[in-house]
């Protein structure tokens, strides 16, 4: 087994209620040099705390090997980092990291957040709305993978990645929790 590492709790979100879209833009700017996550869903406004190292460490480990993996495979991928997502009225934040594959275009196939905090609005509900077709979440340093159901309207929790077939993801979470990116990139090319 490889170096586990131990993830650092973040205080909790915050969420409020009764906010137009118009405000949450306002909001949004206000916080955009922050480092505080700002979401919006159907009038509820999310305030999320500033991020941790771990939080960022596990998001950047995350995206390495998700590059790696797609560069060894030789599937187009186009990253999208954090940008903001919007619908607008309806829903609008930033995912912690997100990727379109095969083909560049409005919403991302694939977005990876890290949940350490608790009582925030569902991650899930949110990205519905867009709707992005896989929804990765590391969640008590483990990795949970969705994948949306057009026809259902919603994501059921799989054990593997639909967008990313083939990919051994208890190797990646594996990898993503060695201390070092270059360690992560190297020990997961060794099983690629």
């Amino acid at each position: 087994m490889l170096a586990q590492s131990i993830p650092i709790p973040e205080q909790n979100s915050l969420v409020l209620w009764g906010f137009t879209w118009e405000q949450y833009l306002s909001i949004e700017e206000l916080f955009e040099e922050s480092g505080v996550g700002i979401r919006f869903l159907n009038g509820k406004l999310e305030i999320e705390p500033h991020i941790s190292e771990y939080h960022e460490n596990r998001k950047s480990h995350i995206a390495c090997l998700v590059e790696c993996w797609c560069v060894e495979k030789g599937i187009d991928f186009f990253g999208k980092g954090n940008y903001t997502m919007a619908k607008a009225e309806t829903a609008g934040g930033e995912p912690d990291e997100c990727y379109c594959l095969r083909e560049n275009k409005q919403w991302p196939d694939l977005v990876v957040e890290v949940a350490l905090t608790s009582g925030g609005l569902s991650k899930r509900e949110f990205y519905s709305q867009f709707p992005v077709a896989e929804l990765w979440i590391w969640r008590n340093d483990r990795l949970e993978v969705h994948c949306y159901d057009d026809e259902a309207k919603t994501y059921r929790q799989v054990e593997n990645s639909d967008q990313l077939p083939g990919l051994d993801l208890d190797w990646l979470v594996e990898c993503s929790r060695l201390e070092s990116t270059r360690d992560a990139i190297v020990t997961f090319r060794e099983k690629i």
